[in-house]
């Protein structure tokens, strides 16, 4: 009996001093979409200048991403609309060593880490938005270095999607169809 005693204060104070939560190399938990502060104990982002910096190249409506600066092992990335606190469009194929994660229930609306391998600022991240609305989007990331070493929420300078090859406009929808008319006037 008093085995079976001690076996159970030991696990009380295992239990009691067990982490709340743990640092996740497998990537961001889907509970710091909002924020995107990682879950790591006893940690607390940056103050002062970040090394990394988020540069977001358009191309129409895909946009490329980089992350610039020394290599990192942790990231959380996503768009939003400019002022807006949910992630819009998604994310295509990832590239090594990350993963897309459905934030706000969104497939694929935001991208973290797989594992802790480096990335650097040769990864690429691409980007595919929408084109219902001719806001400005801003790209946000939480860049780790390593377990204590992070900073939140970077943020790239506004891109503005141009969706090519859409018309959006009633004046677009005239000048398609007195195309087609004439076109069909030369037959």
């Amino acid at each position: 009996m008093q085995k079976l005693q001690l076996f159970l204060v030991i696990l009380s104070l295992l239990a009691a001093f067990w982490p709340a939560a743990s640092p996740l190399p497998g990537g961001a938990p889907l509970g710091s979409c909002q924020s995107m502060a990682p879950r790591h104990i006893n940690t607390s982002p940056q103050e002062g200048p970040s090394p990394y910096s988020v540069i977001a190249k358009s191309y129409n409506n895909t946009v490329e991403v980089k992350i610039m600066g020394p290599p990192y092992k942790g990231i959380l990335l996503e768009a939003r609309y400019s002022g807006d606190t949910v992630a819009v469009g998604t994310w295509s194929t990832p590239p090594n060593d990350t993963k897309t994660i459905p934030c706000f229930s969104k497939a694929n609306s935001a991208i973290t880490h797989s594992n802790v391998n480096p990335k650097n600022n040769m990864t690429t991240y691409t980007w595919m938005g929408p084109c219902s609305k001719n806001n400005a989007v801003v790209f946000l990331a939480t860049v780790a270095s390593s377990k204590q070493e992070y900073w939140l929420k970077l943020t790239s300078g506004n891109v503005y999607l141009t969706c090519s090859g859409s018309v959006k406009t009633l004046h677009g929808y005239f000048v398609l169809a007195v195309l087609m008319i004439s076109g069909l006037a030369v037959l």
